[in-house]
C-alpha cells in the first residue's frame, strides 16, 4: 500500500507527531508511507530528527493550482494509492487529485465547529472516508452538520506502550531540575496555546502553593506563532511572582523521563482537544491525571477512579483537585493503578494502526482509483531521511 499524507501546519504538537509515527510505522511494515509538509516549518524539522520519509513543498494557499499539479505528479510517479489530510488547507489542495480519482481520508482531531455549509461540503462531497480521533467529533459532523454517519469512521488516538511502561528512573528529571525526591511535582506536556489553558493552570497553581509551598510545577512544550503563546504564558508567571515555581522547560524529546518524575500530570485544556495524546501518555507512564471535561476525556476518565475531573476555565477546582492528589496518595496510587490498566487494554499504537489499515484497504479494494495520465517523468526515487541522534520522545 503506498500512501500519501499531506501536513501543512508549520506548529509541531502531538497530532504532527503520531503523523510522522504512524509514516514510520507503516515503513517497517513493508508499505509505502510519505509525508509532504512545509520546507521551512517545525514539522519538517521533527520529521527529520525522526527519520521520517518527508518531502518539503510550499504548502501555502489552499488554492494553487500549481502545487496540486505537483501532488498530482508525485501521486503518479510514485503509484499513490491513498491520500490522508489533516486541515482546510491541505484537505482543498489535495481535493482535485481526489476529484480525479484518488481516494482520499480526511483526518479530523479537534472539536472546534467546521463552520458553515461552504466548509461542511468538502468534508460531504471532497474526501472519501473522515476518520475521527473521538466519537464526540462523529457525533458533531452528524449533528450540526448533517454529515452521514457511514462516511465518518472512530478510531482512537494512541500510543507505543512500551516507551512509557513504569517502572522508569523517577529521580533522571528531578536531578536535572533540582528538585528532591520529596518535591510535589505537577507535569504539563503539549503546545502552548490559548485552548490548552495554560494560563488558568498558572492561576490555580498560585492558590496550590498557598497550602504547598514546597510544590512545583513544569510546563514542557513549545508556543505556537511564532513562540508567542510561550512568551505570554511566561509573562503571566512572572507577573504572578512565580518564576521559582513554574518551570518552562521548552519542547523535550525525553518526556517519558518527565512523567515518570512528576507525582501527576494535569491537562487544563480549555476546548479544541478531542483525543489528548498526553491523557494516553500519562495514563500509559502510570501516572495519576487530573483533566478538564473536554473531548473524549469524560468518556475516559472516572472520578476518583482513574483520574480527577474538573470544568474547563474553573481555575479554583482544578487547584482542589491537584491538592487532592498531593494529600490523598493512596487515592492518586489508585487512579494511577487503574490508568495504566486502562492504557494497556485501550492504547495500543498497534492496534490503532491495524484499525487504520482496515480503514484504508477498504478504500483501496472498493474505490479503486481511476488511473492518472502519466507524466513523461520517471518515478521519483526517495529514501528516508537518516534520523538524528536525539531522545525518544513520545506525545
Amino acid at each position: 500500500m503506498n500512501i500519501l499524507y499531506v501536513e501543512s501546519s508549520r506548529s509541531w504538537g502531538g497530532q504532527e507527531y503520531r503523523t510522522c509515527l504512524e509514516i514510520n510505522w507503516l515503513n517497517a511494515r513493508r508499505h509505502n508511507a510519505w509525508l509532504i509538509c512545509n520546507p521551512n516549518g517545525q514539522v519538517m524539522l521533527k520529521a527529520r530528527e525522526l527519520g521520517t520519509r518527508a518531502i518539503a513543498m510550499p504548502l501555502r494557499r489552499r488554492f494553487d493550482p500549481v502545487l496540486s499539479w505537483r501532488l498530482w505528479r508525485f501521486c503518479r510517479q510514485n503509484r499513490i494509492d491513498l491520500l490522508k489530510t489533516y486541515s482546510s488547507k491541505d484537505h482543498w489542495l489535495c481535493l482535485p487529485l481526489y476529484l480525479s480519482g484518488l481516494p482520499l481520508i480526511r483526518a479530523r482531531c479537534i472539536t472546534d465547529p467546521i463552520g458553515g455549509k461552504g466548509r461542511a461540503f468538502i468534508f460531504k462531497r471532497g474526501c472519501s472516508k473522515i476518520v475521527a480521533d473521538a466519537s464526540v467529533i462523529k457525533r458533531q459532523l452528524v449533528q450540526e452538520n448533517g454529515i452521514d454517519s457511514v462516511k465518518i469512521e472512530v478510531v482512537g488516538s494512541a500510543v507505543d506502550l512500551q516507551k512509557f511502561k513504569p517502572p522508569r528512573d523517577r529521580m533522571k528529571f528531578r536531578r536535572e531540575m533540582g528538585f528532591s525526591a520529596d518535591t510535589p511535582l505537577i507535569g504539563n506536556i503539549g503546545m502552548i496555546r490559548p485552548d490548552k489553558g495554560q494560563l488558568v493552570l498558572v492561576e490555580a497553581f498560585h492558590d496550590v502553593l498557598s497550602e504547598r509551598p514546597d510544590a512545583r510545577l513544569v510546563i514542557v512544550g513549545q508556543g505556537t506563532g511564532q513562540l508567542r503563546r510561550g512568551i505570554n504564558v511566561r509573562n503571566a508567571i512572572d507577573r504572578a511572582g512565580l518564576a521559582e515555581k513554574i518551570f518552562m522547560v521548552g519542547y523535550r524529546w525525553d518526556t517519558p523521563d518527565v512523567y515518570a518524575a512528576c507525582d501527576m500530570v494535569v491537562i487544563a485544556s480549555l476546548r479544541t482537544e478531542a483525543a489528548p495524546i498526553v491523557l494516553r501518555e500519562a495514563f500509559a507512564s502510570g501516572r495519576p491525571v487530573v483533566a478538564t471535561t473536554v473531548g473524549d476525556i469524560p468518556e475516559i476518565i472516572q472520578q476518583r477512579q482513574n483520574g480527577l475531573l474538573v470544568e474547563p476555565g474553573d481555575s479554583k477546582s482544578l487547584a482542589t483537585a491537584i491538592l487532592e492528589f498531593i494529600s490523598d496518595q493512596k487515592l492518586a496510587a489508585h487512579c494511577a493503578a487503574n490508568g495504566l490498566r486502562y492504557a494497556s487494554e485501550h492504547f495500543s499504537f498497534d492496534d490503532m494502526m491495524e484499525a487504520k489499515l482496515q480503514v484504508d484497504a477498504s478504500l483501496i479494494g472498493t474505490e479503486a482509483a481511476k488511473p492518472l495520465p502519466s507524466p513523461n517523468d520517471a518515478p521519483v526515487s526517495l529514501q528516508p531521511v537518516r534520523p538524528v541522534e536525539t531522545a525518544s520522545r513520545d506525545c
